[in-house]
């Protein structure tokens, strides 16, 4: 019997991807979506969808809680999401698969970042929210079993999603002023590490979980691209890929939220440049995951969408 998965957000970006994923591995995949996005999509054809609301706790345990399934993955987790499921599911599901962050390790102490990196405090860079909600999934699993599996991506780019550019957002109108050849800043000495993994790959992980037995309960993942680059490196990739003639001006982060209020700020642009290099050893040798593209790829895939969608002229 194929495996029954239940995707939340299953029509975004990365969760369509993953119900992608699942589907095509041969699981009996059932969507849910709030029926609003209308961004780009991957083909969901083979999903079965129900439109709720994921924090509606009467949607949940009418609509979902009835059903059975052996996998449960939620692309766009937050505390309350966490607290339904185990509410719900524990004691009744293999998986509960959800889609962190590596911006929970942050500031990092070596380099690269394996998953034995301290996370657990409020460094007051990291994302401390995605922190207490994985401490909690954790704790639940210690008590009763409930099989928890943190998968943390880092920067994700891709079809379908503008990528990070050195201001520390991801505004189209940085890369159109890329394709104008307009100069560009990026702060400090542009030598700080950034690591932005493919959303295909990330899919590609959650589906390789979905696979596996117990022994992944519990654990936490990296998944991202190979290896990291520089943000100079990051520019002139994407100079290249758009046959832009832009220079690059370094300045301190103060320079710069002051030049461009709009666009760069202390909390954005300060996270990105803190280092981003993390070790995916574990999910290689636990998983098997395998990332199919670099970064410069996926940088090229995410521009390529954003030019044949009209964003960059």
């Amino acid at each position: 019997m194929s495996k029954k998965v239940l995707v939340l957000g299953a029509s975004g970006e990365i969760g369509g991807r993953i119900a992608r994923g699942c589907v095509d591995a041969g699981y009996q995949v059932t969507g849910v979506t709030r029926g609003a996005n209308a961004r780009h999509q991957v083909d969901l054809s083979g999903i079965e969808f129900l439109v709720g609301d994921k924090y509606d706790e009467a949607f949940y345990e009418s609509e979902l809680a009835t059903r059975e399934f052996d996998v449960i993955i939620d692309s766009v987790p937050f505390m309350e999401d966490a607290v339904l499921a185990h509410k719900h599911f524990a004691g009744r599901i293999e998986h509960y698969f959800v889609c962190g962050s590596t911006g929970s390790y942050t500031p990092l102490q070596y380099i690269p970042g394996d998953e034995n990196h301290p996370w657990r405090e409020d460094t007051g860079i990291n994302f401390f929210e995605q922190c207490e909600r994985d401490a909690q999934l954790l704790a639940w699993r210690e008590e009763d079993g409930f099989p928890a599996t943190v998968f943390r991506s880092s920067c994700i780019c891709g079809i379908g999603r503008c990528p990070i550019e050195t201001w520390g957002g991801r505004n189209p109108h940085y890369y159109r002023l890329m394709k104008q050849n307009e100069p560009l800043e990026i702060p400090g000495d542009g030598k700080v590490l950034l690591q932005a993994g493919c959303n295909d790959d990330i899919a590609a992980a959650f589906v390789l979980g979905a696979g596996k037995g117990d022994e992944i309960a519990g654990e936490i993942f990296n998944i991202s691209a190979r290896r990291a680059v520089t943000l100079t490196h990051w520019f002139n990739t994407a100079k290249d890929i758009l046959g832009s003639t832009s220079t690059a001006e370094y300045m301190s982060l103060e320079a710069l939220c002051k030049r461009r209020p709009d666009d760069a700020s202390a909390r954005w642009t300060g996270f990105l440049m803190e280092h981003m290099a993390f070790d995916m050893t574990k999910a290689e040798e636990m998983l098997g995951y395998k990332p199919q593209y670099t970064m410069e790829q996926g940088l090229e895939r995410a521009l390529s969408w954003l030019l044949d969608a009209g964003q960059i002229t």
